[in-house]
């Protein structure tokens, strides 16, 4: 039997070298690390911290494996990355790497990106976002290209549309963009340039106000069925668009946290062939309406959309709903959009809605009987017996305490009276006899007993 010193996985912080005891991270605080450095800092097969227990084994040889591969899904957001490092280590560490993510890191030149991306030829997603590149791409001969890349993120590099033309150019197959954040007023595009494989771009937060730039999108990328254009200060689609012509394909669209303003650009939504879903929430069009009634006005107005801001799909009922709520609400303006003369045609003149309060009532107007006599009078349907006893006493010339008094349900719009109940409990509340305007009560004298 033999003691062996066994390292237990708990507690996992940081990589720590066998035998110094040194972490790789306090050896390098002197400099950023490379990208194979950031990787063995992350994914270090050794554990930090562990915990050093002494065992009794017998016959018995402990055998550590180191790592053999990566995890397919690389994700080294905020690791400090500014350089690629030896290229013979990315090759050896990346090896079957098919998504990268760098996203906020220190990268400033595009060699060190391209020295990285050379030893991944099986990657198909990239985000290289909040990098700040100080210079463009300076050779596009030194771009490498990434045939199988299908996903493209790169919000926050404040790239020029150059750049983002070089790596599109190099990468033929990309479906997905995301261009957030990057300060564009203007979309750049190269004569006659279309990228075909690009079917989805992310455009949020870009100063871009002007929706002739939107459609130069549309131009670049014929091919979109997705546009999120969300907190970008737009205030109107434009009258004439050739929306037809450029978003032919679109079925999504996001427009939320815009500055659309009018119902007017709500309605030229109708000119996209395709689109089906919308995202239309937080625009100073909205300000001046209830929730029920931006819902209601904004289905009634957009025929093709089947979701409108998430969620279920908008049922046949709901979009009938909708649309006699559109005409009830415009029935008595002067000003009516074109849509109100459609629907009256589909749904006919509508009479306007009675309006019912669902409020339960708290006064209600009841008879009270004492032999001969009648009275009229309102009562709170929160009275108790004993108080409504001690009101009456002035009139029925009757202490509480000699009263009787019964309950006669009148049957109200069911016409069906019943029969007189005694009220004997005092403290029992009138609301919970059900008590409504028109009822009656009758009030007896208590028969002395013999």
């Amino acid at each position: 039997m033999q003691l062996m010193r066994v390292i237990t996985d708990e507690q996992m912080t940081e990589p720590r070298q066998i035998g110094s005891l040194k972490t790789t991270k306090q050896r390098n605080t002197s400099k950023m690390p490379s990208l194979p450095e950031a990787v063995d800092l992350k994914y270090g097969d050794v554990c930090p911290d562990a915990q050093v227990t002494e065992v009794a084994c017998v016959a018995l040889t402990l055998k550590r494996n180191g790592r053999q591969r990566l995890p397919s899904v690389l994700i080294l957001s905020e690791c400090e990355i500014e350089n690629a490092g030896d290229e013979e280590e990315v090759e050896r560490k990346c090896e079957g790497v098919r998504e990268l993510d760098l996203s906020r890191n220190k990268l400033k030149e595009w060699k060190e990106v391209f020295k990285i991306l050379r030893h991944l030829p099986g990657l198909g997603f990239l985000n290289l976002s909040y990098n700040c590149f100080e210079s463009p791409i300076a050779d596009p001969t030194e771009v490498v290209s990434l045939t199988n890349l299908t996903r493209l993120v790169l919000n926050g590099t404040q790239l020029p549309w150059k750049d983002v033309h070089i790596l599109l150019e190099n990468a033929p197959r990309v479906e997905e963009l995301h261009l957030c954040k990057n300060g564009y007023t203007k979309v750049e595009r190269p004569k006659a340039k279309r990228y075909s494989s690009v079917c989805r771009i992310h455009f949020n937060n870009n100063p871009s106000s002007d929706w002739s730039e939107i459609e130069a999108l549309g131009q670049m990328f014929p091919y979109l069925e997705v546009l999120v254009l969300a907190e970008c200060p737009l205030s109107e689609l434009k009258e004439g668009g050739r929306y037809h012509e450029f978003f032919p394909s679109l079925k999504y669209l996001s427009l939320n946290s815009t500055k659309i303003c009018s119902w007017d650009s709500v309605d030229l939504v109708n000119l996209f062939p395709k689109l089906s879903e919308l995202r239309l929430q937080q625009c100073p069009l909205y300000e001046d309406y209830k929730d029920d009634e931006r819902r209601q006005l904004t289905i009634a107005r957009l025929w093709r959309i089947q979701r409108l801001n998430g969620g279920a799909m908008i049922s046949p009922e709901e979009r009938e709903n909708a649309e006699r709520a559109f005409i009830r609400y415009y029935m008595n303006q002067d000003v009516r959009p074109k849509r109100y003369d459609e629907l009256v045609q589909q749904h006919g003149k509508l009479e306007p809605l009675v309006e019912v309060s669902l409020r339960p009532q708290t006064e209600v107007q009841v008879i009270i009987r004492c032999g001969e006599m009648a009275l009229e009078r309102v009562v709170s349907v929160y009275s108790r017996v004993v108080d409504l006893k001690k009101e009456l006493e002035p009139q029925v010339g009757l202490p509480a305490n000699k009263m009787r008094i019964f309950y006669l349900d009148k049957g109200g719009e069911t016409c069906v009276a019943y029969a007189p109940e005694e009220l004997k409990i005092n403290t029992k509340q009138l609301y919970t006899i059900n008590v409504h305007s028109g009822d009656e009560f009758i009030v007896e004298p208590k028969v002395p007993k013999v």
